[in-house]
């Protein structure tokens, strides 16, 4: 077992903490600490040929914990930032507490887990985990206040030590009962699926203007974070690993380059699982288990503002598929857009008409970790992450997603009606009640097509779907009945 403690932190509370820990503990802390490049590291080192690859790989854990602490140590003028530390800090044990959770579940829950062949392997534990957040938010919310006002105290800037104190609150706050009730609640919402599932959702208090044309230089107006432009200086990303977190801050060509004076949107992309993204991993083929991680995700991160979600549905064979046209395209937005008043308070389709959007789908290529096959994925951008959805709501709109995106053919139709959907984002029309019936029946179709998936719940699913496009279309029907009285 590799094990790592810093030599400057060997005559303080912190050394006795650790003397205190079992063996497998340790290593359970240095696993957290080492983060996203254990999972590498370990691959590395199983395909390399080397005479003794555990003590190798040790040797190389060790090391690889020496240099992140290194570098690991908030720099002075940034710890100086009153008025933004605590939020940055907060986030940092939240994640690291995340990951404890996890670890902990793995190791006395595991077994009543189910593990999807191809996916994302820790995604039932990490479920469970924010399930168990959810049920001791109070708890946790005042511990980590706890833990924060004490390394303000200390003045303490290292993250080791932060990630030694948050598992310490783990071990204390995670009883066998708590954890097997989360386990319990996790696995309550399979619903079954044969189509792998991905998703991605973005954060910002400041909504569409934390981008780079809107929040150039004008990062103050989001208090306390900034418009995250500390993000790197207190590397969230290397933290919250677990849920593929990164900062997006929409400059092309530097995706993913640190450009710290920008900011832009606290992204988790729960389908990549390695910092230089070369891989991707479905994170289900389960849309209930999807539906409830988005719920969990976004109660997890409570003080952060949803802003929008991307939903990846890898392409499955249909026989026969159908060319989209531009009435399917307005279905879309009516169930997942974000229709709205503006400033004026005249009804619009928000997505479109603040430019957030460059194309409502898109066609991606995913190469697997596993299999290192590139799988063909359709990429539904334009949705908007709604902290009002419940996480049936969400079920029923990755069906929808699902059953359209298998009996619709988007290579066909590459170019999408774009001036046509800006110019009815502006001046949002009904949709016929011919097309609507005719984007159900695709959907219709393409969910039934998937026999894993209980036939009460798809019909149950798409009768609220229709309910949910009536109710949408007769708010444009009413909105535009009172302009006429007016």
């Amino acid at each position: 077992m590799a094990y790592y403690f810093p030599t400057y932190a060997q005559n303080t509370l912190y050394r006795s903490l650790y003397d205190q820990l079992s063996a497998v503990e340790r290593g359970m802390v240095l696993r957290e600490f080492v983060g996203v490049t254990y999972r590498r590291r370990f691959q590395f080192f199983k395909r390399q040929h080397f005479h003794a690859p555990q003590r190798a790989f040790k040797s190389n854990l060790q090391l690889a914990a020496k240099r992140q602490d290194k570098r690991f140590c908030i720099r002075n003028h940034i710890w100086r930032k009153k008025a933004q530390r605590p939020a940055y800090l907060e986030l940092i044990f939240r994640h690291y507490l995340l990951g404890f959770v996890v670890q902990l579940i793995r190791k006395r829950h595991g077994d009543h887990l189910v593990i999807e062949q191809g996916c994302y392997p820790d995604a039932p534990y990490v479920l469970a985990a924010l399930e168990w957040f959810l049920a001791n938010r109070s708890v946790v919310d005042a511990t980590i206040a706890e833990q924060i006002e004490a390394v303000e105290r200390e003045g303490c800037r290292r993250l080791y030590l932060y990630c030694l104190r948050s598992f310490i609150v783990a071990q204390k706050l995670c009883d066998d009962d708590s954890l097997s009730l989360a386990v319990a609640r996790s696995c309550q919402c399979r619903v079954g699926g044969q189509v792998p599932l991905g998703a991605e959702l973005e954060f910002s208090n400041l909504g569409h203007q934390a981008s780079f044309e809107h929040s150039f230089l004008r990062h103050q107006r989001d208090q306390p974070y900034c418009n995250f432009i500390y993000f790197h200086h207190f590397f969230l990303e290397d933290i919250s690993w677990r849920l593929g977190g990164y900062l997006d801050h929409h400059v092309r060509l530097r995706r993913y380059l640190p450009v710290p004076w920008i900011g832009g949107f606290f992204e988790y992309n729960l389908v990549r699982i390695d910092y230089p993204r070369r891989f991707s991993l479905p994170l289900t083929r389960d849309p209930g288990f999807l539906a409830r991680y988005i719920h969990c995700v976004m109660a997890f991160n409570s003080q952060l503002a949803p802003h929008s979600l991307h939903l990846n549905v890898e392409c499955v064979g249909l026989g026969r598929k159908e060319v989209p046209v531009f009435s399917d395209y307005l279905c879309l937005l009516l169930l997942g857009g974000d229709l709205g008043c503006d400033e004026k308070g005249g009804l619009i389709e928000r997505r479109f008409a603040r430019n957030e959007l460059i194309k409502m789908v898109q066609q991606r290529q995913h190469t697997s970790l596993f299999d290192h096959i590139s799988h063909h994925v359709t990429e539904f951008a334009f949705l908007r992450l709604n902290a009002e959805h419940t996480d049936q709501s969400w079920l029923s709109l990755i069906l929808v997603l699902i059953g359209y995106n298998r009996s619709s053919s988007f290579d066909q139709y590459c170019l999408e009606p774009l001036g046509d959907l800006l110019h009815w984002a502006h001046d949002p029309q009904p949709v016929s009640a011919t097309d609507m019936a005719s984007f159900l029946a695709k959907v219709k179709r393409g969910v039934e097509a998937d026999s894993s998936l209980d036939a009460g719940l798809v019909e149950s699913h798409l009768e609220n779907v229709e309910c949910w496009l009536q109710r949408q279309n007769n708010r444009i029907i009413n909105v535009g009945r009172s302009g006429d009285l007016s």
